[in-house]
């Protein structure tokens, strides 16, 4: 699937770039879904989930930071954080804000930007879909790397010596310290010293765009009131990002309405996949999943 063009502007000292899609029966009252890939993938890559919206909808895949051409500009530097009201003033300055109607789709980190946006600013969005949702837990090892300054010098480390980084993690899975999962994370984030880059200005350019769970809890039970509705999509294989991190977000949804009302617009469901999402087979059990919550 390759039916879109990569575009870029800038906004107020940030670039941006992405991934648009037309709609492919456009009209006046067309939609566009605003959309964010997850670490490491490409906005193009977001296509692929076309086939969850009519054919009136167009996309706007947006790149993550120092990913594409999404990046701070001078004179701001390279780890400055960006903020959600920045990326929204961005987003308008490019579709424009009176746009007939917005959705949001993210995956992966991609929905943890989503999510925050769609908290932040409910009144500009219709529905929220997210699939293989990060945003619901923080691990240990973004919140040591993200968030403390022994972190950031320990990353500094890492990218200054990746071979003894590497024999400490395969030696760690030797002697079975971790898991086979993780050390193939460990692996994945260090391996090469363009991903490390990613990994220490990717993930601290993104730090703000995680959301709160009574915030967000708060904003999905009124916007499922008023017949707004979010999906959070999980893969039952999923090792990166389990079905269980959703629990304490259901709970505390159940808390604000105990007679289930927010329930019926806010759907936790499962797919028979680990956590890739994109090939066709998902993306129509996605869509199935979907249409059943509608029918």
């Amino acid at each position: 699937m390759n039916n879109g063009e990569y575009v870029e502007w800038e906004h107020h000292g940030w670039q941006f770039g992405a991934w648009e899609v037309p709609a492919s029966n456009p009209t006046p009252a067309s939609k566009v879904v605003v959309a964010f890939h997850g670490f490491d993938r490409q906005a193009k890559e977001m296509e692929n989930f076309m086939p969850l919206y009519d054919s009136n909808t167009s996309m706007l895949s947006i790149s993550l930071l120092h990913h594409g051409s999404s990046k701070p500009l001078p004179p701001l530097p390279p780890e400055e954080p960006l903020s959600p009201q920045v990326l929204i003033d961005a987003l308008e300055s490019y579709v424009g804000a009176d746009h007939v109607r917005f959705e949001l789709l993210g995956y992966s980190m991609g929905a943890r930007i989503a999510l925050t946006l769609y908290q932040d600013f409910p009144d500009k969005f219709s529905r929220v879909i997210a699939l293989a949702p990060d945003g619901l837990k923080m691990g240990r090892f973004y919140k040591f790397i993200v968030h403390t300054h022994i972190g950031k010098v320990t990353w500094g480390l890492v990218d200054k010596y990746p071979k003894t980084n590497r024999w400490i993690i395969d030696a760690m899975r030797t002697l079975r310290v971790i898991s086979e999962h993780k050390h193939h994370f460990g692996r994945f984030h260090t391996d090469n010293p363009e991903i490390r880059q990613r990994v220490a200005l990717g993930w601290r350019g993104q730090m703000e765009f995680w959301p709160e769970k009574n915030k967000l809890a708060k904003v999905l039970n009124e916007n499922s009131n008023a017949e707004k509705t979010g999906y959070f999509i999980f893969g039952s294989r999923d090792k990166i990002i389990p079905y269980s991190w959703s629990l304490p977000l259901q709970k505390t949804l159940q808390q604000l309405s105990p007679n289930n009302s927010a329930i019926r617009g806010v759907y936790f469901l499962k797919v028979p996949c680990g956590h890739v999402m994109r090939h066709p087979d998902i993306v129509n059990l996605i869509k199935e999943k979907i249409w059943q919550t509608i029918g």
